[in-house]
């Protein structure tokens, strides 16, 4: 951003008094915010209690249950399948949370820019709840996935968690408030991948306590939301009715969007699984989407200036724009790749066999990037600078892409250095693009901006994933029954004994019902399955490269925050708290 780019004079205020009128009929006519493009500059010291360090806590604790929610189910999506079936669709366990976070993280953004932030934070995590308690008692596929859109809920407050910490705290720590959420969010990961590993271990339906302990973290959010954070600061928007309210919130923009984001979604999700590229339930909503994304850019564009895209964002440079494509490329790797395709890698080339062993594995991955956060938070505050940080760790993510599309079966040990670099790549983007982000935008726009980095972060992720399930369904479709039979015929087995063969490796136990298996043939049908999924996973993690670099193109473009990082503090929730309105 660069706020200090707009001129000094260039901000809007309330309207001055008008003789014979008072502010409040002013108000009244209009629904245009107070949009101050210069606050940094207010560099008045506000004294931090634990008042302000609590609802930080408190916000990163909601955003650790919601990294909990993507990352639990995700790590053990194999062994859910293993259960109930209908691997097709399964993609839609981590898609349909992420929708609803790419959908509705800009929209809820905007109602708690314009309302009120604390019950918008909560409200969705109530029905989240209830999604958990569906997806734990889930008796099919189907019925996962619709208890998991329930949960999906809880993510569309990203936008609010995530921009309460940033404006409780001053400017100058605002790397370091999303370094404390991503420290919450790291957690989360951690927590999730063991859980669910050691959940799954215990038994074919030990994946559902993953949705039961998700149901005590959106109750303890709940509680925490409800008695600890008391925001007082008046809106930045004037007091509307309910339908310039509804305006403000930019409906033709959100429905645009919606229908966008959900059509591409669907058929992508289809095209990776269930149907082939060419046919009609592909086809359809995939150009209906594309044709709902140029509408609604064209819209954000030309139709208004203070839409779900305000153009305020782009008047500081080039920062915003950059920023949430790096991200979209971000949620592109890790929901995609780092999150479901690495633990499959760990699984399906023989690497570890059991979720336990694999969540342990993981740990070389959790671990590092948890802990490699800390010193890139700290020099970014320290030095106010966020552009070194980033281009260091997106060429580490460069590295990892370039390592998985060389990945073979024999690179059991090599895989865990893998991991070890993922981790540290993974640690400057979650912390530093947001701070960017953020930084772009007024407070008025706040958690709408932090909404559409987050939403641009999970559609990279939902489409990361949907692609990436097509490249690997698509290459494992025309190869791998083909390979596994010819490798296990050549070494005895019976021609006979295929299906049950295939059956076997499809739902990993039950070898020993295979008539006429023996060791020399269950070792070729194994090599051969190892090799058919590396060729599958090497083409998967080749097509993010060229993301990869675009993204580090993206990165050096981007243009220093130093002088925005001053004392000021955007919504202190501190009782000392010294409020001024200026009347001109």
């Amino acid at each position: 951003m660069t706020m200090s780019d707009i001129g000094e004079n260039k901000i809007e205020v309330t309207p001055k008094v008008a003789d014979g009128h008072d502010i409040a009929q002013i108000e009244d006519s209009t629904a245009e915010p107070v949009v101050k493009v210069d606050s940094y500059k207010d560099d008045h010291h506000i004294n931090l209690t634990w008042r302000s360090w609590m609802v930080v806590f408190v916000t990163c604790f909601a955003i650790m249950a919601q990294v909990f929610v993507v990352v639990a189910a995700g790590s053990v999506i194999g062994f859910i399948i293993r259960d109930l079936g209908d691997g097709a669709i399964a993609g839609w366990i981590i898609q349909g949370p992420l929708l609803m976070q790419s959908v509705l993280s800009p929209i809820v953004g905007r109602l708690s820019d314009v309302l009120d932030r604390k019950w918008l934070a909560i409200c969705p995590v109530a029905v989240s709840f209830i999604g958990a308690v569906v997806s734990a008692k889930a008796t099919s596929m189907t019925m996962l996935i619709g208890g998991g859109i329930l949960v999906g809920f809880t993510l569309s407050t990203i936008s609010i968690v995530q921009a309460i910490p940033s404006e409780v705290l001053p400017l100058k720590y605002r790397a370091l408030a999303n370094g404390f959420a991503f420290l919450a969010g790291a957690a989360g990961g951690l927590i999730g991948g063991l859980g669910a590993g050691a959940a799954t271990n215990a038994n074919a339906g030990g994946w559902r306590s993953i949705f039961w302990i998700q149901a005590g973290f959106f109750a303890a959010t709940i509680l925490g939301l409800f008695f600890f954070y008391h925001p007082k600061r008046e809106s930045d928007f004037p007091k509307m009715s309910w339908k310039k309210v509804v305006w403000a919130c930019d409906p033709i923009g959100s429905f645009l969007f919606i229908i966008s984001a959900t059509l591409m979604l669907l058929a992508l999700d289809w095209a990776g699984g269930v149907y082939a590229w060419h046919n009609a339930h592909v086809v359809a909503p995939l150009t209906i989407g594309l044709v709902a994304l140029v509408a609604f850019a064209l819209y954000e564009w030309k139709g208004r200036e203070d839409g779900l895209v305000a153009h305020v964002f782009f008047k500081g440079g080039p920062n915003f724009g950059l920023s949430v494509f790096a991200f979209a490329v971000e949620g592109w790797i890790f929901y995609s790749a780092v999150n479901s395709v690495t633990p499959l890698v760990v699984l399906n080339l023989g690497f570890q066999t059991n979720s336990w062993k694999i969540s342990i594995r993981q740990l070389s991955y959790t671990i590092v990037t948890m802990f490699a956060s800390i010193p890139i938070t700290l020099y970014s505050t320290w030095k106010k600078d966020l552009k070194s940080p980033l281009l260091i760790t997106f060429t580490l993510f460069l590295v990892v892409a370039i390592c998985y599309a060389n990945i073979k079966p024999s690179m059991n040990n090599a895989q865990i250095g893998f991991n070890v670099i993922s981790g540290i790549g993974q640690s400057g983007p979650l912390t530093l693009l947001v701070a960017l982000v953020q930084f772009t935008a007024p407070h008025a726009y706040l958690s709408t901006a932090t909404g559409l980095a987050f939403s641009a972060r999970a559609l990279g992720g939902a489409f990361g994933s949907a692609v990436l399930d097509t490249i690997i369904n698509g290459k494992l479709s025309s190869t791998y029954a083909s390979s596994v039979s010819t490798a296990a015929i050549k070494a005895g087995l019976p021609d006979t004994s295929v299906t049950a063969l295939l059956e076997a490796f499809s739902a990993g136990t039950g070898f020993a019902d295979v008539p006429g298996l023996t060791d020399a043939s269950l070792a070729a049908a194994t090599h051969a399955s190892q090799e058919s999924y590396a060729a599958a996973y090497r083409l998967a993690w080749s097509s993010i490269i060229p993301f990869v670099v675009l993204a580090l193109i993206a990165i050096f473009f981007l243009k220093g925050v130093k002088e925005l990082m001053t004392e000021h503090v955007e919504a202190t929730v501190e009782k000392d708290e010294q409020t001024e309105k200026v009347v001109v």
